[in-house]
């Protein structure tokens, strides 16, 4: 084979690599060997994150050659000094954490002192949780089904939407939201807390859909004092609120759920979608028919 000036650069930017990446490989195996220090683990990520870095910087260069055909500049000198380049860019990038390849990696790495990803500020003293108190659907149902029969009865509603609906909010229970303190805020529809609200809340982040795009939005929500009175206030929000006329009148589940969304209570364009995806499960069929009928 005939070696020309491209197949010199890339034998010349191969071995280079190679080298590069079998003497960093080896550090990062011997690094891994040394239990207990934190230290390693910091200079392991590091030269992980640069060995990464470098990969994307080759990457770039080698795809931007097609706009560089014919320049007088794209040399073997000028290809063998941009790899040099970039292999000290990709170590002074890692050093400065500009890319923070390397920290998210610690962290990860590092349970025991890993801070969790709740939705106070950092550093706060107070951190709210999501705790789970329910082990199944039917067990949600079985539970919060007799308590919307007995507390919106007024409502006119098949209680079947009502349950299905907190199960929607809460995932069955399995994410109700506690306060900083770890007292339960029995808050089964996720219902925000107004300006007139004088009860206490609690902060957290949801998932919202503004202008199509969701987002992660803080908001203050309510604490009740108990289940029943969590859905009693719910009771109270439909039925002497004009937005929600509709869905009272609604004769299945995703009526109810769209009725909702154009009321604003929802702004997940698959809102009703969702809510008649949960009235398929298994938890309200079966011997539970029966305590599904209205009075």
């Amino acid at each position: 084979m005939q070696l020309t000036s491209v197949n010199l650069v890339d034998l010349a930017r191969t071995l280079s690599s190679l080298s590069i990446e079998s003497t960093k490989s080896t550090s990062l195996k011997l690094s891994g060997k040394t239990d207990g220090d934190q230290n390693k683990l910091e200079a392991v990520a590091q030269e992980f994150e640069s060995l990464f870095m470098h990969m994307m910087l080759k990457a770039m260069r080698t795809a931007n050659r097609t706009f560089s055909e014919g320049n007088y500049f794209d040399t073997f000198e000028t290809r063998m000094y941009e790899d040099m380049l970039d292999e000290e860019l990709s170590i002074h990038m890692t050093k400065s954490h500009s890319m923070g390849i390397a920290d998210l990696m610690v962290k990860q790495l590092r349970p025991a002192v890993r801070k969790q990803d709740y939705d106070m500020e950092i550093g706060s003293s107070t951190v709210p949780t999501r705790q789970t108190l329910f082990q199944t659907p039917d067990d949600f149902v079985a539970e919060i089904l007799p308590r919307v029969k007995s507390t919106s009865a007024g409502l006119g509603l098949d209680p079947r939407f009502v349950v299905a609906q907190a199960a929607l909010e809460t995932g069955w229970g399995q994410h109700i939201m506690f306060d900083a303190s770890g007292n339960n805020s029995f808050n089964l529809f996720g219902i925000k807390a107004s300006a007139d609200w004088q009860g206490k809340t609690v902060e957290f982040k949801s998932l919202e859909v503004v202008s199509g795009v969701a987002a992660r939005v803080k908001s203050k929500f309510k604490v009740y004092g108990s289940y029943d009175e969590a859905i009693a206030d719910y009771a109270h929000l439909l039925k002497h609120n004009d937005r929600y006329a509709a869905a009272l009148n609604a004769a299945d589940i995703r009526s109810f759920g769209e009725q909702l969304r154009k009321g604003g209570y929802a702004t997940d364009p698959d809102y009703a979608g969702k809510l008649a995806r949960v009235m398929d499960n298994g938890a309200f069929g079966g011997s539970q028919t029966a305590m599904f009928k209205q009075p």
